[in-house]
């Protein structure tokens, strides 16, 4: 199934500060004229040993944020940490954030002001406002694909279905919101790997929104309701439909599961084949239902099979013995 190349997008100054601008109330203390700068490290800095002296420790391309500890330093400076400060925005910093809404020292705002830096307080402790920063980074500059398929959580697990174009496979995910099941995303899927999971999501622009042939384009929360959709989903279990006619050599004991790859990670991939009369719905809940018993140690090919080796051993050991 055709997936685009992982890309990692960049985002800006004024995209975090509108992502986090509820959790961490911030104040701009600056202007808006940095909110252009870019983001690509997904990774922060507290600039402790940099206000020591020990300047080749600074990463110029990380957040600096600076808590009561950095705060209290600078202002303990013969000259207010001006000297510091001035070295510190010599870089091309892409961000200041002051925590605990301490008051920012004059010799630091200047500073930023002049190098085009945003500066930003937020009342926040220190840890809270690093967690909120590092997970947003995280999510944000994950690496991506995006998938052609439609997104569904089925008994809590996040399903992504797959097959070529027409096949049915907004027709299924439709039926499983009626059955309750939760909607992600159709068409595009967007994948990113974070903290080791494949996490799915939709196109900003196509958020909520299915189309189905004949009916066009359904806006899914508004029709069934906030509790069928999902903003994200892990991506446990890949599904991919496929026509009845395309091979002769359909697995019949349910052995044959395969691997779908996506950003160097591996997840159970299931082919179900597509003709009429068969209810991509139901067969798609029982997938899951059996994916949820192969988990917790329960196979029912291998227990037919462990059956049938024993009646064999069984009658070969009668003959052995008449």
């Amino acid at each position: 199934m055709s997936q685009t190349v992982p890309t990692v997008e960049p985002i800006t100054i004024g995209e975090l500060c509108e992502a986090l601008r509820e959790r961490l109330q911030f104040e701009l203390v600056t202007d808006k004229s940095g909110f252009s700068r870019s983001i690509e490290m997904p990774l922060i800095q507290k600039p402790g040993l940099v206000l020591a002296g020990m300047f080749e420790f600074l990463q110029e391309d990380r957040i600096q944020i600076l808590g009561r500890s950095e705060i209290k330093f600078l202002e303990q400076q013969p000259d207010g940490g001006e000297t510091i400060v001035r070295r510190l925005c010599q870089a091309d910093l892409p961000l200041l954030v002051i925590t605990r809404g301490l008051e920012v020292p004059r010799v630091l705002a200047d500073a930023a002001r002049a190098r085009g830096i945003p500066l930003l307080v937020t009342p926040v402790v220190t840890g809270e406002t690093i967690e909120a920063v590092t997970q947003f980074l995280q999510a944000s500059l994950a690496p991506r694909i995006s998938v052609h398929g439609v997104m569904l959580e089925v008994f809590g697990i996040g399903v992504l279905i797959m097959g070529r174009s027409g096949i049915g496979k907004s027709e299924c995910a439709l039926e499983l919101i009626t059955r309750g099941h939760r909607f992600v995303a159709d068409d595009a899927v967007e994948i990113r790997e974070i903290e080791s999971e494949l996490v799915a999501r939709s196109p900003e622009i196509t958020l909520y929104h299915m189309e189905v042939r004949g009916l066009g384009i359904i806006n899914v929360r508004e029709m069934f309701g906030i509790s069928a959709v999902r903003d994200t989903k892990v991506v446990e279990l890949a599904v991919r439909l496929v026509p009845f006619s395309e091979k002769s050599n359909w697995d019949r004991l349910g052995t044959a599961a395969g691997t779908w790859h996506a950003l160097g990670r591996d997840v159970t991939l299931l082919e179900i084949p597509v003709a009429a009369a068969r209810n991509l719905g139901v067969l798609l809940e029982i997938a899951v239902e059996q994916h949820l018993l192969r988990e917790s140690g329960s196979d029912a090919c291998h227990e037919i099979q462990a059956a049938v080796a024993r009646k064999i051993a069984h009658a070969r050991r009668r003959v052995r013995d008449s």
